[in-house]
């Protein structure tokens, strides 16, 4: 798939040289001119600490350098660079230096700091925005979708421009207790064997082995800074199902918690349930926050309680976000939902996904 490249920067290997050390560092302020924003990171070339987005001011190193390195065929350095309060390595191609001499030049980071502030307030400026909460879900539009063969849903909604990317499941011979989250190119072919009337399609990738589920963003996905904890096997330990009077255990920091009420009116593999609620609560100091999911779920299927697919922090935001299917009788629907750390709503609405039955009548 061929696509425009941004200036996102999760490079593995860079060639370090150039280095200047022993020296007291000379604090500059500084721009991130990066559309996409800078990445913050632990050591040069290595961790993740922030997301800093464009136009956003910092203050860096600007007599020291940590390492070379050549990006997009723009050279530069790693640099020592300070950001609301934290402290790691950036790549230097795209900071622009806010004004020379004793203007931009400070004993500390934190005074060079507070100047840029006091510079704001004089021209009437506003402080720079925090960074986005979801640092590796940067881009407006978003897709979700289920790898499958005979695919018989409205493939024109299907974007391959988008960058696509693979959640795949652990190494069964060698397990590592994680997910691996991959680039993979999407790729929509006409089905050779068909079991309906119908058009029908197969979504797969270019990879071998087939993924759990795809994501496919506008902007490049920091792939490489996911972290995604294997969680397969205690869903189907639990069950996939949360009945009523049931509770998960989601995120232990702020006892984030699913739960279901109800009363369940036949059992059975299609269980019949009567006033189901499926609810998440996250517990903020003395405060407690609690959401009913029936306002993003729209449908609960034809079994009355949607299946739990998946969860895990995908965005960076250190909140799991949840992958819910309502298995019914013509379709499977696919619910993903966003988390949303620090607003009264807990979760949003991010991306449906619709896997038709191509058994079904309309086809």
């Amino acid at each position: 798939m061929l696509k425009k490249s941004l200036t996102v920067f999760f490079i593995a290997i860079f060639g370090l040289g150039g280095s200047s050390y022993g020296q007291e560092c000379e604090w500059t302020l500084a721009t991130i001119t990066a559309e996409s924003g800078l990445i913050l990171r632990k050591s040069p070339g290595k961790g993740f600490v922030s997301s800093i987005p464009m136009g956003d001011t910092i203050a860096y190193c600007s007599n020291q350098s940590f390492g070379s390195l050549s990006y997009e065929g723009i050279d530069g350095f790693w640099r020592k660079v300070q950001y609301q309060g934290q402290e790691g390595y950036s790549f230097d191609g795209f900071i622009k230096p806010l004004g020379t001499g004793s203007d931009s030049l400070h004993s500390s980071a934190q005074d060079i700091m507070a100047k840029s502030d006091s510079l704001l307030k004089a021209k009437g400026g506003k402080k720079p925005i925090a960074p986005n909460p979801h640092p590796f879900f940067k881009g407006k539009d978003f897709q979700f979708l289920i790898e499958t063969y005979n695919y018989c849903g409205d493939v024109s909604k299907i974007d391959l421009s988008l960058y696509w990317y693979g959640v795949f499941m652990d190494d069964e011979a060698k397990p590592t207790g994680n997910l691996a989250i991959r680039p993979v190119d999407l790729k929509i072919i006409l089905s050779k064997e068909k079991v309906s009337k119908g058009m029908e399609f197969d979504l797969l990738t270019d990879q071998e082995e087939r993924s759990l589920f795809l994501i496919g963003s506008d902007k490049v996905i920091l792939h490489k800074e996911i972290q995604l904890e294997d969680v397969l096997k205690g869903i189907r330990l639990r069950g996939k199902r949360l009945f009523p009077g049931q509770e998960l255990i989601l995120n232990d920091s702020d006892q984030l918690r699913l739960s279901a009420t109800g009363q369940i009116t036949k059992a059975g593999p299609c269980p019949e349930a009567k006033n189901y609620q499926l609810k998440i609560k996250a517990s903020r100091g003395a405060k407690v926050i609690e959401q009913d999911l029936a306002s993003l779920i729209s449908d609960y299927g034809q079994c009355s309680i949607p299946e739990l697919y998946w969860y895990g922090d995908l965005s960076g935001d250190k909140y799991p976000e949840l992958i819910f299917v309502s298995v019914g009788e013509n379709a499977n629907v696919f619910y993903l939902l966003q988390s949303n750390p620090g607003n009264s709503e807990l979760f949003s609405l991010n991306s449906v996904f619709s896997l038709e039955n191509c058994h079904s009548d309309e086809h």
